[in-house]
C-alpha cells in the first residue's frame, strides 16, 4: 500500500513544485511591469502603453495567483499547511509565507478591481516574489501539528481567518504607507513620480479603512478558533505566551481605530498611523511563532491567536 502511494506522492511533489515555478515566474513578470509603469515618465498623448503596463501586469498576478493557489491543492497529497485540520501531520513555515503571498495577491486583485489602485500593484508583485523566494527555495524544519488536531474543524477555520486577516492588514499598511508617502509629499510642495500616480488620497483612506474592518473580523475569528483549537490540543483556552500577546494587542488597537473612526470621525494621518502600528504588532506575533523550536510547535505554534 504504501509503495503504491509513493508515485503518487512523488507525482504531486513534481506537479506542485512546476505549479509553484511557474507562478513565481508569473509574479516576477509582474513585478516588472508594475515597476516599469511606476518610474516611467507619464506621455498624456500616449496613454496606451502606460494602461498596457497595468493590464500586463495585473493579468500576470491573475495568472499566478490560481496556479499558486492550484499548487496548495496539488500539494494535498503531501500534507502540509493546505491540509491543517483536513488530516495533515505537520507543516513549513516557507509554506505558512507561501499562503500569506497567494492571499495577498487575491485580496489586491479583489481590491484594484473596486477601486483601480495599480499604485498598490507595484508594491504587492515585488513584495510577493520577496517572499516567494526563500519560501520556496530555502528549506525549513517540519513542526508537528498535534495529533488531536489532525481532523480539527476548528484548526482549518483558525488558518483560513488568520491567512485572511493577515493579508487584508498587510494591504491596509501598504495603502497606509502610500497615504503617510502622498500627504508628506503635498506638504513639502514637492510632488514627485510616486504621487502623480496616486489616486485621491480620500480614496486610499476609504480603501484602507476598509481593509482594515475586514482584518479586524477576520483577526477576531482567528482569536476564538485559536482558543478553541488551543483547548482541543493542550487543555488550556488561552496560555499567553509573547505571540499572543503581540495577537491581542494587535486586535485591541484595531477595535480602538474603528471605534475612534466611528464615534470621533477620525480620519487620514491618524487612521494610517494605527493601521502601521496594527500591523507591526501582528508581524510581532509570526515572529514570536517563528521563535519557538521546532519540536515544540503545536497548533497555537501555528498562527496568530492560536493558544
Amino acid at each position: 500500500m504504501l509503495a503504491a502511494r509513493r508515485p503518487l506522492c512523488n507525482q504531486s511533489e513534481a506537479m506542485t513544485t512546476a505549479l509553484v515555478h511557474i507562478a513565481l515566474s508569473a509574479y516576477v513578470a509582474a513585478a516588472v511591469f508594475f515597476l516599469v509603469w511606476l518610474v516611467r515618465p507619464q506621455r498624456p498623448a500616449a496613454p496606451d502603453a502606460t494602461s498596457r503596463l497595468v493590464s500586463a501586469g495585473r493579468a500576470m498576478l491573475l495568472v499566478g495567483v490560481v496556479l499558486h493557489l492550484a499548487s496548495f491543492a496539488a500539494a494535498r497529497a503531501q500534507g502540509g499547511i493546505a491540509t491543517a485540520g483536513l488530516g495533515g501531520d505537520e507543516w513549513r513555515g516557507g509554506q505558512l509565507f507561501s499562503l500569506l503571498a497567494a492571499v495577498t495577491v487575491a485580496g489586491y486583485l479583489i481590491l484594484d478591481f473596486r477601486y483601480k489602485l495599480p499604485v498598490a500593484g507595484a508594491f504587492v508583485a515585488p513584495f510577493t516574489v520577496a517572499v516567494m523566494v526563500p519560501a520556496h527555495l530555502v528549506q525549513t524544519g517540519a513542526r508537528q501539528f498535534a495529533p488531536s488536531l489532525t481532523h480539527s474543524a476548528a484548526l482549518a477555520l483558525h488558518v483560513g481567518a488568520a491567512a485572511l486577516g493577515s493579508a487584508a492588514l498587510g494591504l491596509a499598511f501598504a495603502l497606509s504607507l502610500l497615504y503617510l508617502l502622498g500627504e508628506k509629499q503635498i506638504k513639502n510642495k514637492h510632488p514627485g513620480r510616486l504621487f502623480s500616480r496616486l489616486p485621491s488620497l480620500d480614496l486610499i483612506d476609504r480603501a484602507g479603512w476598509r481593509l482594515s474592518v475586514w482584518g479586524f473580523a477576520f483577526l477576531s475569528i482567528a482569536i476564538a478558533t485559536g482558543s478553541l483549537v488551543s483547548k482541543e490540543s493542550t487543555g488550556a483556552s488561552f496560555p499567553l505566551q509573547p505571540k499572543e500577546g503581540f495577537a491581542v494587542l494587535a486586535w485591541a488597537l484595531l477595535a480602538a481605530l474603528i471605534q475612534a473612526r466611528l464615534v470621533a470621525g477620525w480620519r487620514g494621518r491618524r487612521v494610517a498611523l494605527l493601521v502601521v502600528a496594527g500591523f507591526l504588532l501582528l508581524v510581532g506575533t509570526y515572529a514570536g511563532l517563528f521563535a519557538a523550536p521546532p519540536q515544540a510547535s503545536t497548533l497555537s505554534m501555528l498562527v496568530p491567536g492560536g493558544g
